[in-house]
């Protein structure tokens, strides 16, 4: 019985109040995605000064976002999240990417014919770490690693980063013959995640007034990076575009579509537009209607929950738009469940 082990890789959040600060901590320490021109201990105690900051005020966030009865994630989660508990100062990342996590390796122990497979989670930025799920293969065993990034799309700042971290605990535990590895670095067009995505829409226009859903339109806003990245060969933002228009063809270019970009930091030159601000643009062209997709985005989050659902929901209502709603993350769903055992197969074919 061969036995495989699968790594989902993402960012991860906070799981309480006190984890909030080394939460902010490690990513801005992370050169992947921050880029200080400081180094050394100079470097360490500035950012301890900035977490410490920022961190009552993103708490602050978290805590709006699950102001709701316990056991969901957020006002737009009720519904259907009531058997799932998240404490009132915690990321949502966590406790979705273990629901994402159970769910696939249920579905592809059910479908075994001669393997057994243990997938485990390996956060960047909080625990899990990757030293935790390091772990956890060993307990299991695993002759072969499949790592599985949940960003559909290629960046140095997310998939880079965490196969960088993966590579110096391999190497700092001289674990590089230890099994089999194989690396999957992007799916931003893959059939079934555009269907997944379609989905969501699908379930979001449902919200709407039957009598105005024909004039909604779809505002994908994604997850922006500097446009160093872009000049110096990061992928991302073509990727970003390859799977709006995989997501449009598949709906025959039925309504009117934007694409923008959220949750600039600093200074420096970011990929554009940015989406507050092109959310005056649209209310000047008169566009009083839209459903927003998170299209970097697989799970529901503080930058989804409350950078949009929140924040930009206020904006818009200020600017005048009569409908702004969020699509729900793609989460749990069984579609993107399969999405991620689609890849996981088609990674073991090529072997």
């Amino acid at each position: 019985m061969k036995r495989i082990g699968i790594v989902l890789l993402n960012m991860g959040g906070p799981n309480n109040e006190e984890a909030v600060q080394p939460f902010l901590y490690n990513l801005f320490m992370d050169d992947d995605i921050i880029k200080f021109p400081l180094k050394g201990s100079l470097k360490r105690r500035l950012l301890r000064f900035i977490t410490k900051k920022r961190a009552k005020h993103v708490g602050e966030k978290y805590k709006m976002i699950n102001a709701c009865p316990k056991g969901c994630l957020g006002p737009k989660s009720c519904s259907n999240r009531q058997n799932k508990e998240v404490s009132s100062c915690c990321s949502s990342t966590n406790p979705v990417t273990e629901w994402q996590r159970r769910a696939l390796e249920k579905k592809l122990n059910a479908e075994a014919i001669d393997e057994t497979y243990t997938v485990v989670t390996a956060m960047r930025y909080w625990h899990p770490f990757t030293d935790e799920a390091l772990d956890q293969l060993i307990e299991a065993a695993c002759e072969e690693v499949i790592l599985l990034p949940l960003y559909p799309q290629f960046s140095t700042s997310t998939t880079a980063s965490s196969f960088n971290e993966w590579n110096r605990r391999i190497k700092a535990r001289n674990l590089e013959t230890k099994w089999k590895e194989r690396m999957i670095q992007h799916y931003p067009t893959h059939p079934t995640y555009i269907a997944s995505i379609n989905q969501r829409i699908e379930e979001g226009l449902e919200k709407l007034p039957p009598e105005i859903r024909p004039q909604v339109q779809l505002l994908f806003s994604a997850h922006g990076t500097p446009v160093s990245y872009r000049e110096a060969g990061d992928p991302y933002s073509f990727q970003i575009k390859e799977s709006i228009e995989a997501v449009m063809q598949a709906r025959s270019h039925d309504r009117p579509h934007w694409l923008s970009y959220q949750s600039r930091v600093g200074p420096i030159k970011w990929l554009q537009p940015n989406t507050e601000d092109f959310l005056h643009t649209l209310a000047g062209y008169g566009v009083r209607h839209l459903l927003v997709v998170p299209i970097a985005f697989v799970s529901d989050h503080i930058e989804t929950s409350h950078e949009i659902g929140i924040e930009l929901k206020e904006i818009a209502d200020e600017l005048g738009f009569e409908y702004f709603v969020l699509t729900e993350g793609l989460n749990d769903m069984p579609l993107f469940i399969d999405t991620l055992e689609e890849l996981v197969k088609a990674k073991l074919r090529l072997a």
